[in-house]
Formats: C-alpha cells, sequence, structure tokens
C-alpha cells in the first residue's frame, strides 16, 4: 500500500514538472499623435458686479464674482462711460476680481474677462456710480482751472494731443478727452481720459479734440477751446513726396512738392496728399491735377509727368491762403503700380 501511494506522488510531481507557463504577447505601438485645438472657448460673464464708494479720499472700487473659462481666466478689462451719456471706453484692467480708482462723478462701469487664448466674455451689465454724501468731507465747489489749448502732433494714422496742465486747490486727478467728427458740426463724445497732459488716439480722418480736468472731490473744468485735427493714412513704398517753400506775401504763400518715385520700375501715376493741420487752403495747384479744395488735397499727376523711371522726379506747385501759423503740410505719396 505504501508503495502504491509513492507511486502515485512521484506520477503527479512528473506532471507537474512538464508544465509550462506562457504570458501573452503584447505588441508594441507608437502612441497616436496628439494635435492640440485652438481654444475658441471665451470665458463666462462675470456677475455680481457692484460698486462701493469711498470718501477719504474719493475713490470706488468695483467687485464681481470670478468668471469660469475650460483654459483659465487671465483677467479682466474695466469699462466706463459718463451717465449723461457717451461711449463706453477702457479705464483699467486687473488680474484680481475687484478694480479701484478715483471717483470720476456721474458714472457707469462695466467689466468683461479674458482667457490665456485671448478670448473674451461679453460684458457685464453697467453698474451706476454715484458721488456719496460724505460728512466728514468739507464742500468743495471749486472747479480746476481750464487745461491749455491742445497742440497736435500728427503722424500718419495717429495724433497726439498735449496741453498745460490744470491747477486746483484740492488737487487735479486727470483729464477727459472729447471728440467730434469732422472740421464743423457733429457732437463730441468721450474718447479717453488720463492722469498726464497728453492723449494718443488713433484714426484718420478730420476731427476736433477738447480736453477738460477734473478734481479730487468730482468737479469739472471748462473745456478747452476746440482744435481741429487732420490725420492723413499713411503712404504705401515705392514713392516719396517732398515740400518746400517757394515764397510768401500777407495772407497767401506758394509751395512745391517734389514726387520721385523710390519703386524698382516705372510708374504709370501719382497721388499725393497735402495735410494743412493750420488750416491753410489751397487756392490753385500746376503741374498736376486737383479735383476738391478741401482739406486734406488730394493730388494727382498731370498727363504728362504721371511715367517716372525708377530714381526720378517730377515737382508739381501750389498756391495758398494762410492765417499766419506753421504753413508746412503734412505729405503722403502712393504710386500706380502699387508696386
Amino acid at each position: 500500500m505504501q508503495r502504491r501511494v509513492i507511486s502515485i506522488v512521484l506520477a503527479a510531481l512528473t506532471a507537474l514538472a512538464g508544465l509550462v507557463v506562457t504570458t501573452p504577447a503584447f505588441a508594441a505601438t507608437a502612441p497616436a499623435r496628439i494635435t492640440r485645438l485652438a481654444d475658441t472657448t471665451p470665458p463666462t460673464v462675470p456677475t455680481g458686479l457692484s460698486s462701493t464708494v469711498g470718501c477719504n479720499p474719493l475713490s470706488v472700487t468695483l467687485n464681481w464674482t470670478a468668471s469660469t473659462d475650460n483654459v483659465g481666466v487671465t483677467g479682466y478689462d474695466v469699462y466706463g462711460a459718463p451717465y449723461s451719456g457717451g461711449t463706453f471706453v477702457p479705464v483699467g484692467t486687473t488680474s484680481a476680481t475687484s478694480y479701484t480708482q478715483p471717483i470720476m462723478g456721474l458714472y457707469l462701469y462695466e467689466v468683461r474677462a479674458r482667457d490665456a487664448a485671448g478670448n473674451t466674455s461679453a460684458f457685464t451689465e453697467p453698474v451706476r456710480v454715484v458721488l456719496p454724501p460724505c460728512p466728514t468731507m468739507t464742500p468743495e465747489p471749486q472747479p480746476p482751472t481750464t487745461p491749455g489749448t491742445p497742440t497736435a502732433t500728427v503722424t500718419c494714422g495717429s495724433v497726439t494731443l498735449t496741453w498745460t496742465a490744470s491747477t486746483d486747490n484740492v488737487g487735479v486727478i486727470g483729464y477727459e478727452i472729447w471728440r467730434a467728427p469732422g472740421a464743423t458740426g457733429g457732437t463730441f463724445a468721450l474718447v479717453g481720459t488720463t492722469t498726464t497732459t497728453s492723449f494718443t488716439q488713433s484714426g484718420v480722418g478730420v476731427y476736433r479734440f477738447q480736453v477738460r480736468a477734473r478734481d479730487a472731490t468730482g468737479n469739472y473744468s471748462a473745456f478747452t477751446s476746440p482744435v481741429t485735427v487732420y490725420v492723413p493714412a499713411c503712404p504705401t513704398r515705392g514713392c516719396t513726396a517732398v515740400y518746400s517753400p517757394a515764397g510768401d506775401w500777407p495772407g497767401a504763400f506758394q509751395g512745391k512738392v517734389v514726387v520721385t518715385n523710390t519703386g524698382t520700375t516705372a510708374t504709370t501715376g501719382w497721388t499725393v496728399t497735402l495735410t494743412f493741420p493750420g488750416g491753410q487752403q489751397i487756392t490753385r495747384v500746376w503741374n498736376a491735377s486737383l479735383d476738391d479744395f478741401a482739406n486734406p488735397y488730394t493730388i494727382t499727376n498731370a498727363s504728362y509727368n504721371g511715367a517716372l523711371a525708377p530714381g526720378a522726379s517730377t515737382t508739381f506747385g501750389f498756391q495758398a491762403t494762410t492765417s499766419g501759423t506753421d504753413n508746412t503740410p503734412i505729405t503722403a505719396c502712393i504710386r500706380t503700380p502699387s508696386s
């Protein structure tokens, strides 16, 4: 019996020794390339916009509930406009959910969010800010003095206004810049604010600007006298127009302009724009054509001097009235063909 048991055990061990354990093979495959999609989803609109007004110093603090975004909110844009009417303009940015600035009187504010991809949310509903009754403050009815009449520095496509600072018994905290379209007519509207005595505005055309100051207690100065500005378009490459004076007498002057083809091919025509910031008026031209006697002036070649070889030049002249200010125009030249 014992010998039979030993035989059974030996047979079982032999069978086990013949077993082979195998592991399924897994094919090694390269991971698929992931294409990153552009983020076009804007943040949600901030909610709960509210304002708190402080009296010492006079300031307004805006608070709101944070927006959410699929990538991440990076900041908020704050816009403001006078309650009496006007366009909302940027007044500041912040990465927090609050923003503080000196109070600007009866004013409206709205806020929008920005994400890391540059998407912006819609604006919140505007919130109105009103000057509070500050019992600890002595009423201060004295407005700032009127700023100096702005001086315009014009380049193609933009203008920079500068003016002499206002003074005030409490303190000037900023300036408002208002603009109207055209040399006459049109309604002035707020286009920006600044705490300095300069402001740059982009845009081609004819505009009138005026400026007023505000102090720390919400008083406004009178507006400056309007200044009319002519902002020309930036020319394309390929031709230049150089002005030089050719004589003057009381109430009038003459000028000449040298047009040069700076391209590598011949021109079939050219157009020169003359913009007079001082309001000078052209009365006649020669060696060129002028269809509309309105500033800025668009002057085209005559039938005999539009074709210019590379490096070649031609000259035209004009006569104009003057008010005694600088007669130098801003020039721009465009060639045909454009290259």
